[in-house]
């Protein structure tokens, strides 16, 4: 079997024999059942694929389509005139950058259609451009624009590069209004929609399909498909793993399925780790290998969020998921929109959010611990590879000892002892998290709330930790508020630590184990 892995053009994918997971029915519906579209999905998700299969319906290649649900759907197969954008591929940091490339499109698109001197500007070149495209073919326009929102990402943090680039894709973008006449068909996609800076009014307001039930498996592969298309392909997984067919089943459930983009709607996986792993028969974080958006990592780190409420679970409005301004507005929208969070339940009117599964939540934290150390991951691994088997291992003084070590290489920029306590919380949490075991920060009990519990085969941790103050007094408070009576962890035996923090020295300084 051939695995398209790094091939996101359906053309490819079909002429070079690659398996292809058939969405063409869903392709059909959205074509049959309106005009404007936008679709928001994380990267990775196929949403290119989406684009250039689209590309391909109204380009009339039906030879391309053989064997596939749509086939036998559509009759006429007309070609239309396609303006394809797709702004992947480059970095608009740079305030030329988004014009560079759209010069190298219109260029291209006036040679086919024709150039009016007279019209200045993208968006006047743009509206001339399928004014005379549908005078040329007696067919209306078709806009296919893939990540429309890379050039607003790459410059969060950048201001003024960021309003230069809304400019220019509002004006860009308006078109599809004012140019209604001559369209005959819009999809935008990308990674988030962006709800403040102007840009989807200008756009017509396409209809947002991100989180309609009808289109939630349009991108990703669903449980099915991976059964009907790739079974064969995980029986060997599983022989190469030495398990059962079904347990290699519930092995890639558990590290690459779990995102749901609606209430109801079926879940999927990534498919770009989905095939990658079945290619490369291993359960490797894939997606993250790829890179992650460090906008992400340092707005959190920016805010002290506490990072315990993804372990914790989130609750949100469908209104605060569902857009975001500038990039460090409404981090939760971001999160969930990049892919970090996913849908996990839904009651009156919340969402209630957390990771989609173990790739996220594991390489999420690793790209955290970068961002809050300034080291490399390959830096860091042998420190926290250390720390993991202490912690395996209930060596108590051994895993504290190795906190306090990485806990001295963190660059606490803040003079503020309230942030640095709140980056101290998360270095707590992200360290204990990395070792593989479930953490809970600020852990509610009956009467108080532990600073952090965690649970190993054998103990059940309680960590008290007092700011400026000593150990004895963070181990006083466990038995004086009798967190270890009122947790339950049958089997096995409680350990408590007390522990003292130092704003001065931003460090652990001293511990009690009781």
């Amino acid at each position: 079997m051939k695995y398209p892995i790094g091939i996101q053009t359906f053309e490819e994918i079909i002429s070079g024999g690659y398996v292809y997971v058939d969405k063409t029915e869903l392709v059909y519906k959205l074509i049959d059942s309106g005009k404007y579209y936008f679709l928001s999905r994380p990267r990775r998700f196929g949403k290119s694929l989406l684009t250039t299969t689209l590309e391909s319906y109204f380009l009339g290649r039906k030879d391309l389509f053989h064997g596939l649900a749509i086939e036998q759907l559509e009759k006429d197969w007309l070609v239309y005139p396609v303006f394809h954008l797709d702004f992947s591929g480059a970095s608009y940091t740079h305030p030329e950058a988004i014009r560079n490339r759209l010069e190298v499109y219109f260029s291209n698109w006036e040679i086919m259609y024709g150039k009016n001197e007279v019209e200045k500007g993208f968006e006047n070149r743009f509206s001339g451009l399928m004014r005379r495209a549908f005078e040329k073919t007696g067919r209306k326009c078709v806009v296919l624009i893939d990540e429309y929102d890379k050039p607003l990402t790459d410059a969060i943090g950048n201001p003024d590069v960021q309003d230069q680039n809304r400019e220019i894709l509002q004006s860009l973008y308006g078109v599809l209004k004012n140019a209604d006449v001559n369209i005959k068909f819009a999809f935008l996609t990308g990674v988030t929609r962006y709800g403040k800076l102007g840009i989807f009014s200008a756009a017509n307001n396409p209809d947002d399909i991100s989180m309609n039930r009808e289109f939630s498996a349009i991108c990703g592969i669903t449980e099915d498909e991976l059964h009907n298309y790739f079974d064969g392909e995980v029986a060997v997984f599983a022989e190469e793993m030495e398990v059962s067919k079904e347990k290699m089943y519930e092995l890639l459930r558990k590290k690459y399925n779990g995102y749901h983009f609606t209430v109801k709607g079926c879940g999927v996986y990534n498919p770009f780790s989905l095939l990658g792993s079945l290619k490369s028969k291993t359960l490797d974080n894939k997606w993250f290998a790829t890179g992650t958006p460090t906008y992400l990592t340092r707005i959190l780190k920016k805010k002290s969020y506490d990072l315990s409420k993804f372990n914790n679970g989130i609750f949100a409005t469908v209104e605060s998921i569902s857009s975001f301004g500038n990039g460090e507005e409404n981090i939760t929208a971001a999160l969930y929109q990049s892919g970090y969070l996913t849908i996990k339940g839904y009651e009156d009117d919340v969402y209630y959010l957390g990771f989609p599964n173990e790739e996220v939540a594991d390489g999420f934290v690793r790209y955290l611990l970068v961002e809050y150390t300034g080291k490399d991951i390959d830096e860091l691994d042998a420190d926290y590879l250390q720390l993991r088997r202490l912690v395996r291992a209930d060596d108590v003084d051994g895993f504290m000892s190795q906190i306090q070590y990485i806990m001295s290489q963190v660059p606490f920029e803040s003079n503020d002892p309230k942030q640095i306590e709140a980056n101290f919380r998360n270095m707590a949490y992200l360290m204990i998290r990395f070792t593989g075991h479930q953490v809970a920060v600020e852990h509610p009990v009956l009467g108080g709330r532990v600073d952090i519990f965690f649970e190993t085969e054998a103990c059940a941790y309680l960590i008290e930790c007092k700011r400026d103050q000593s150990a004895q007094e963070a181990l006083a408070q466990i038995d004086e508020k009798k967190y270890a009576e009122r947790i339950s962890a049958p089997g096995k035996r409680f350990v408590k630590i007390g522990a003292n923090f130092s704003t001065v020295e931003r460090n652990l300084t001293e511990w009690l184990v009781g």
